[in-house]
Parts: structure tokens; C-alpha cells; sequence
């Protein structure tokens, strides 16, 4: 009997308050802004690239500036798949830079271009 009141007794439990959780809100809020903002500039930069895409098929009527434009913006799209039609590609519009007069560029290396653009 003596171990027995030496034994404490048992406590009722502590009623936990709300203010000690942490309010998910804010987290769904910056988790939405951080997509919004990722969301935005992905496709901020995809349509930059179609505008330049779009802006060198405009100067494929000018073969000599377009053979130089492309050469110096073509790199931007380039991927393991096409990188073998763009070095072809450079190869057949070498010939429109350093020449006086050119002519047109010829129906089937506008469509490899085409092709490398992604364009239809």
C-alpha cells in the first residue's frame, strides 16, 4: 500500500488553442503566386521565340539578309534532333551571303528551313 500512494494522479488533458497551427492559406498563396510567375515568364519566352521565328520566315523574300539573319539567329533553336539540318541548312545558304547578285532561295531549302522552324 505504500508504493501505491506515492503514485500521482492522472491529469485531465490540455485543450490545444488554434493559434499554435500554422494557417495553410498562406502557403497555397505562394505557392499560386510562384506558379503564376513561372507560368508567366515560360510563356513570355515561348512566344518571343515564335515572334523570331515568324520574323526570319518574313525575310525569306530577301535571300542575302535572310541567309545572314538566320545564320546568326538559328543557333537559338537548335536540338540534338535538328542539329544536322541546320549545319545542311548553313551549307546551302553560304552560297546567298557572299555573293553580289542572288536569287530566290530554292523551294526545297525553304522547306528544311521550314522544317527546322518548327513552322508549317
Amino acid at each position: 500500500m505504500n508504493e501505491l500512494s506515492k503514485l500521482r494522479p492522472i491529469k485531465p488533458n490540455i485543450p490545444i488553442t488554434q493559434s499554435g497551427h500554422f494557417d495553410y492559406r498562406w502557403l497555397i498563396l505562394i505557392l499560386a503566386v510562384m506558379l503564376s510567375v513561372f507560368i508567366f515568364f515560360y510563356f513570355r519566352k515561348y512566344l518571343q521565340i515564335k515572334k523570331e521565328k515568324k520574323e526570319l520566315l518574313n525575310l525569306i523574300d530577301n535571300p542575302k539578309k535572310f541567309a545572314y539573319e538566320f545564320t546568326k539567329k538559328a543557333k537559338k533553336f537548335k536540338n540534338k534532333k535538328n542539329e544536322k539540318l541546320l549545319e545542311e541548312i548553313l551549307l546551302k545558304l553560304k552560297n546567298y551571303k557572299y555573293k553580289k547578285e542572288v536569287e530566290n532561295i530554292d523551294q526545297k531549302t525553304v522547306k528544311m528551313i521550314k522544317n527546322y522552324l518548327g513552322v508549317k
